[in-house]
């Protein structure tokens, strides 16, 4: 019985190594068109981050708008992880998988640098560090949307070069114009 289970064992991880990540583009274009929230938020951190204002106003809107942000990126990427995102045999491998698997390796960067801005501005606003430490913090925001924007871009990219129709058959760039 060990010896069935190991070679069991065996057959899975060789199985597993044979096998690699693709998009189902259909899916993912319709996670990234229902998530209103994610949109709203960024739109809305995008305001509190521009509009001149006292910085005790400013961190007591940041706070807020990146645990919103944070909640809604959490929501987005596990949607794309279980149905944007798919396994199939490497034969069957797009030609950029290894572009598609750096794409997707960037949600897990993403969510903990929100998740790390979040936590910092929390923390500002509860030890009332404001004068120091906000202008690095807002900096620090508008990098991160940069990266996002770029994020969206490439799975843009990935979407349009995926579908059945070809490279110009994707749907509009949700990213445009959005500036935190």
């Amino acid at each position: 019985m060990r010896i069935l289970s190991s070679e069991l064992k065996v057959k899975m991880n060789r199985q597993k190594r044979d096998r690699t990540l693709t998009i189902n583009p259909a899916f993912l274009q319709e996670i990234k068109d229902s998530n209103l929230t994610l949109w709203k938020t960024v739109e809305r951190l995008n305001a509190a981050c521009r509009e001149p204002r006292e910085p005790k106003v400013v961190l007591g809107l940041l706070v807020p708008l990146l645990g919103e942000l944070r909640e809604a990126l959490a929501l987005e990427f596990a949607l794309e992880e279980s149905y944007g995102y798919i396994e199939v045999p490497s034969a069957a491998a797009p030609v950029n998988h290894h572009l598609l698997q750096d794409i997707h390796s960037q949600h897990c960067r993403l969510f903990l640098r929100i998740t790390e801005l979040a936590e910092r501005a929390e923390e500002m606003q509860f030890r009332g560090m404001l004068s120091e430490e906000l202008p690095a913090l807002v900096n620090e925001v508008g990098a991160f949307e940069l990266e996002f924007k770029d994020h969206e871009r490439m799975e843009a990219d990935l979407i349009r070069c995926s579908s059945p129709l070809g490279p110009g058959a994707g749907r509009t760039d949700t990213t445009k114009g959005t500036r935190f």
